[in-house]
Order: C-alpha cells, then sequence, then structure tokens
C-alpha cells in the first residue's frame, strides 16, 4: 500500500475510533444506566452477584468491545476496502453502496427461485450458474457493497461477516443471480475480511456460507479478499496499520474508557 493511502485509513480509524469512546465516556454513561444495559432484568438478564464483583471499569470495556465487534463490521470494512480499490491503481471503475439496473424478466425470476431451492435442499451445486437471457425489459434496482472494473469484467462484491445467518447467505445468492443474469461479462463474489477459523481457508467451517457459495470460486476470505483489491501483500500491512495503531493508542482508548476525555 501507498503512504498515503495508509495514512487515509489511520485518519479514518482515529474518527471510528473517537466516535465509539464518545459513546462510553464515564461522563456520558453513567454507571447505572450502563448497569440496565448488560443487567437489564426485562430481558432476563438480571446479575446481581455479577454486578457486585466486577468493577465498573471492566464493564464499560466489556460494553465497548461489544459495540467495537458489532460497529467494524457494519461499514469499516467497506469504506477501507474503497480506499485501498481506489488507490492500488488495479481498477478503472471502484464504487461503494452502489445501485445497479438488473433485469427482473419473469424467466430469470423463474430460473433464480428454482435455482436457489434446489441449492437449499442440496439437488444442485452453487456453481456454476448459467442464467437465461431476459425475454422482457422489466428491471430492478440492486445495491451492491463493492463494485470493481478493470476494464475488461465487473466485479459485483458483498462484503459480509463471516458467520452470516441462512438469510443473508440466501439474500447475497438471489442478489448475485440477478446481476448475473444482467451482466453476462461479470463476477460476483461473497468477501469476508477475515477467516475467524485462522489463516488458511480450507480451515473455515461455516455451514450457511458453504451451503450457498462455492469456497473456491465464489468466496474470498482474509487475505485474498484484501490482495485481490490492492495487490500482494496488502493484507499484511493493512494487518500490521491496525496493530500499529492499536498500540500506539490502547492505553489512550483505556484511559478515556476508564476516567473520561476530560482528565
Amino acid at each position: 500500500m501507498k503512504n498515503s493511502t495508509k495514512d487515509k485509513i489511520w485518519v479514518y480509524l482515529e474518527g471510528f475510533m473517537q466516535g465509539l469512546i464518545n459513546k462510553y465516556d464515564p461522563k456520558i454513561l453513567k454507571d447505572e444506566v450502563l448497569e440496565r444495559m448488560l443487567f437489564d432484568p426485562a430481558r432476563g438478564n438480571y446479575k446481581p452477584f455479577h454486578v457486585a464483583l466486577i468493577p465498573k471499569e471492566l464493564l464499560r470495556i466489556q460494553s465497548f468491545f461489544r459495540s467495537f465487534s458489532t460497529s467494524l463490521g457494519q461499514g469499516v470494512f467497506e469504506y477501507i476496502a474503497k480506499i485501498i480499490a481506489e488507490d492500488s491503481g488495479k481498477w478503472k471503475e471502484v464504487k461503494r453502496n452502489s445501485k445497479f439496473k438488473a433485469t427482473a424478466s419473469p424467466n430469470v425470476q423463474s430460473f433464480v427461485d428454482g435455482f436457489l431451492e434446489d441449492v437449499a435442499n442440496k439437488r444442485i451445486h452453487p456453481y456454476p450458474v448459467f442464467p437465461p437471457k431476459p425475454n422482457d425489459d422489466s428491471t430492478k434496482n440492486i445495491v451492491v457493497d463493492l463494485y470493481l472494473y478493470d476494464g475488461l469484467t465487473r466485479y459485483f462484491i458483498e462484503i459480509k461477516s463471516p458467520k452470516p445467518n441462512k438469510d443473508q447467505t440466501r439474500r447475497t445468492k438471489e442478489k448475485f443471480l440477478y446481476l448475473l443474469a444482467t451482466y453476462p461479462n461479470s463476477k460476483t463474489y461473497y468477501a469476508m475480511p477475515y477467516n475467524p477459523f485462522g489463516e488458511d481457508k480450507l480451515a473455515y467451517n461455516w455451514s450457511f456460507t458453504k451451503s450457498y457459495f462455492d469456497l473456491n470460486m465464489e468466496v474470498l476470505i482474509g487475505s485474498e479478499f484484501w490482495d485481490f483489491l490492492g495487490g500482494k501483500g496488502t493484507y499484511s500491512e493493512l494487518l500490521s496499520l491496525f496493530r500499529k495503531f492499536g498500540k500506539e493508542r490502547g492505553q489512550e482508548i483505556t484511559s478515556k474508557l476508564i476516567i473520561g476525555n476530560s482528565r
């Protein structure tokens, strides 16, 4: 990655982390409110002995980490992916969260419904896909997380959690089927920023993803995703950048969560 690309990501991480810290500042989120969030009797989650033993500082950090984990998967990786792709020089066109016109012809809709049903019931393999040509000009809008074009091939990429539920994987596959029917010279990828089962792709073992996608042909995970966007070595450089940020700012983040922004 270029140094300018790393600088952009660093600045973005600073804003992202500061926004989360502000939400959990002790002066904003009072201890009693924090306790209700984590130990809510209305939800059958009342744990008085836990509250009695655990310091409020640890509860705050625990709650912060939950929010951090959720937020990190809700756009942060998409934004960073766009920065890397734009700065890489590999792509003629890069778009994030863009709408594309896709066919909605009856014969394609029928094909999509049948294909998904067959895949769900393990009657066919999820890849390859040979959608029919649309038999009319009706269309629908489809929003794609990341779109790349290299001058020859259109790449439609959905950046998702490494452990999606069944509905998420089915909806993404459905989206891809319509796009493939509309743009013949295209490629679709289900992308995951990291592999929760380790660095080896073969170790990835989440049933819903594997049910609807061919792991080798339709899924980019961890290093192969980031290196696809920015070139070989992008994943290791990005991970090193995250580690550097954590090392330099970790103590500051902890202090702000415990003591507050005004010291």
